[in-house]
């Protein structure tokens, strides 16, 4: 099984092939926007373990939350490729992605992302349940609500992590795949809000 995964939702891009259980990853820490450099990384990646994108048999993507321009650039690149070789998409949210890779066994892990004025997407895992569905929160009324002894991670903790298409791969590898996937906003864009307002 060859999985291509995507990661566009924060600052920092990173791309990610999964074969057979083996996970290489390439983070973009570039001066570039993730639209003009995340097509290259992934083209890079596939021809530096000799395959083309015809070859790959599922393409992942981190639908979000996160920066609303970036979530587009993942999903769409995603989408066409999966349409493109007529393969499924896979989408493993952000949030899930960040408790994947500070995962503990036996141990709920809270994932939160900064969203700025004291605003975040959360959400809390333990093993492979989700015990607090993927929300946008305040942050501090979140933390309020968590399970006791949760290992804390992603922008808005200690640890600033951000979601890796590592993670995303990973979580993809056996799951099944859809024609397309959607967006995973959990609130509207700055654009929607001004113009309700």
């Amino acid at each position: 099984m060859n999985i291509l995964g995507f990661e566009t939702t924060d600052s920092v891009a990173s791309v990610a092939l999964y074969q057979d259980g083996v996970i290489s990853e390439s983070v973009l820490i570039s001066t570039k926007k993730h639209a003009e450099s995340v097509l290259p990384a992934a083209e890079e990646l596939l021809r530096v373990h000799g395959l083309r994108s015809s070859d790959i048999d599922m393409f992942a993507v981190d639908p979000g939350p996160g920066s609303f321009t970036g979530v587009r650039i993942g999903v769409c690149l995603a989408n066409a490729f999966g349409f493109a070789h007529s393969k499924p998409v896979v989408a493993v949210s952000a949030l899930e992605a960040l408790a994947k890779a500070a995962s503990v066994p036996g141990r709920p892990v809270c994932a939160l992302i900064d969203a700025r004025n004291g605003n975040g997407y959360g959400a809390v895992y333990l093993d492979d349940v989700c015990l607090i569905p993927p929300c946008a929160c305040q942050i501090q009324e979140f933390l309020s609500s968590i399970p006791e002894g949760c290992v804390m991670t992603g922008s808005a903790c200690e640890d600033g992590a951000l979601p890796k298409a590592a993670s995303v791969v990973l979580l993809a590898a056996g799951r099944e795949g859809v024609s397309q996937v959607s967006p995973l906003y959990l609130k509207p864009s700055q654009a929607e809000r001004l113009r309700h307002d």
